[in-house]
């Protein structure tokens, strides 16, 4: 049987086991027995392997934190990375975050996209390869990882325990071919505040789910002076913006919640930062304690995307840099906010001291929690001419060429790793936003892409 026909041939299939792995919540959570990650991921981790096993593959569980499922033989190994864990729903859905509907031909959840349909797509391209009876003469391995939207610690421990793989690909990103990725720096930087808690001040604020997500919520609490109320101000902010608030009164302090609009963290730019407008709006008030924070906070990050007040803006011929505001709490006394940066490709390993060097000339305190250096391949080496060759063939499309992107994906994790998919050119990027989901058609197409990479990856005489 071609494994085009294979593929056809389990569409309704295909579309169960993504729903299967969609109905669970798999955000990073606190730690279980076997499950570093949370229960949410531990039990994806499961079922991704149970939906392997049912598929025929040999299959090994790594402490929790990653899995893989084989076919094929010998002693090198082409490595399919994906992983299980997602980031948090955000607010705003229309349907279920974690119901896995299936309308107008999409299936609807968070991780369709990024990255439960994907790694159902290149459960199945192995299958389809194997039912063809095509010879395997390298190791195929569709590796489930755990850790990849926080800080990807499930590669090092795949890596640690199994090595690494020679060659193969993450579909995590976008097609035809991702050659080349902007270095990441995750962190928190603390702004204080000098002055007395006295009213009016700012009490507390909060708002955002992770850094690498534009914060699409924020709420405010003020200890405000008897008689006091910011409220028409704050509506008049929300109406000049178009934003949705809400202001309550709760005696002596009143409650502001402002809503934005997500986006990945690698393109802030097209986001509504519930965080950085509310701190705009703080910074207008006639406030004690909290006016300090506000007026610095605007100073130097402002609701720039690109990172121009804080200093840090650079472009090269691949892209500029990117400043995402993706998180704020108070603590101790201190306004805390985690940003994700993202630098242009070549400037490579300089960015973290580009960073660290213009944080402290703004006398900024800053602690790193994450750091992802750049991927570069050159469009003239081997396994980009491949993969390109492969996705050229399976969709008539020769004209679109290889490109490079803010995001960061598995490609980083192991050496001759690329992103390759499941964005299609010209297809609506929906990972991290409200509403995520995955078409059906395009999931089936580019699962028969990935049976060619794996065909011209592991079956060659090389």
């Amino acid at each position: 049987m071609h494994y085009r026909d294979f593929i056809d041939e389990n569409r309704d299939n295909i579309i169960r086991d993504v729903q299967r792995l969609v109905r669970i919540k798999s955000v990073d959570d606190t730690p279980a027995e076997g499950m570093p990650f949370g229960q949410g991921i531990g039990e994806a981790l499961n079922e991704a392997l149970q939906i392997s096993e049912e598929l025929g593959f040999v299959t090994c569980n790594l402490d929790g934190y990653a899995g893989y499922a084989e076919a094929g033989e010998g002693e090198e190994t082409v490595g399919i990375l994906v992983h299980m864990d997602v980031v948090p729903e955000g607010e705003g859905w229309s349907l279920a975050p974690y119901g896995g509907e299936v309308k107008d031909g999409k299936i609807y959840g968070r991780g369709t996209s990024d990255d439960k349909g994907p790694a159902v797509a290149a459960l199945y391209a192995l299958k389809a390869v194997v039912q063809s009876g095509a010879a395997l003469n390298r190791r195929v391995r569709v590796i489930f990882g755990t850790n990849e939207e926080i800080s990807s610690k499930c590669m090092e421990y795949y890596i640690e325990k199994c090595g690494e793989v020679d060659t193969g690909f993450t579909p995590d990103a976008n097609f035809p071919l991702i050659h080349g990725e902007k270095p990441i720096l995750q962190g928190e930087i603390a702004f204080t505040d000098s002055k007395e808690a006295t009213a009016p001040c700012l009490v507390e604020i909060s708002g955002g789910k992770a850094a690498n997500m534009v914060a699409d919520n924020c709420r405010a609490v003020l200890l405000v002076q008897v008689g006091q109320s910011f409220e028409e101000a704050f509506k008049a902010y929300c109406k000049k913006h178009v934003l949705k608030g809400i202001y309550k009164q709760e005696d002596a302090k009143h409650v502001l919640e402002l809503s934005g609009a997500s986006s990945h963290g690698s393109r802030p730019q097209e986001g509504i930062n519930a965080i950085a407008h509310m701190v705009e709006f703080l910074s207008a008030l006639p406030l004690n304690r909290g006016s300090e924070f506000a007026k610095e906070y605007m100073e130097k990050i402002g609701l720039d995307t690109d990172g121009t007040k804080l200093g840090i803006a650079k472009k090269d011929e691949f892209g500029e840099t990117t400043l995402c505001v993706g998180t704020i709490r108070t603590e101790n006394g201190n306004f805390i906010v985690g940003v994700d940066v993202r630098y242009p490709l070549t400037l490579k390993d300089e960015a973290r001291a580009l960073f660290a060097g213009a944080l402290k000339e703004k006398n900024l305190v800053y602690e790193e929690k994450a750091y992802k250096a750049g991927l570069y391949m050159p469009l003239d080496s081997s396994l980009v001419k491949t993969l390109m060759k492969c996705y050229s063939e399976e969709t008539g499309d020769s004209t679109t060429p290889a490109f490079t992107i803010g995001g960061g994906t598995y490609a980083r994790s192991m050496k001759n790793i690329l992103g390759f998919g499941m964005v299609f050119p010209g297809e609506e990027e929906v990972m991290h936003k409200r509403d995520e989901y995955v078409q059906i058609d395009k999931l089936l197409t580019a699962t028969k892409i990935y049976a060619a990479a794996i065909i011209a990856l592991a079956a060659d005489e090389e």
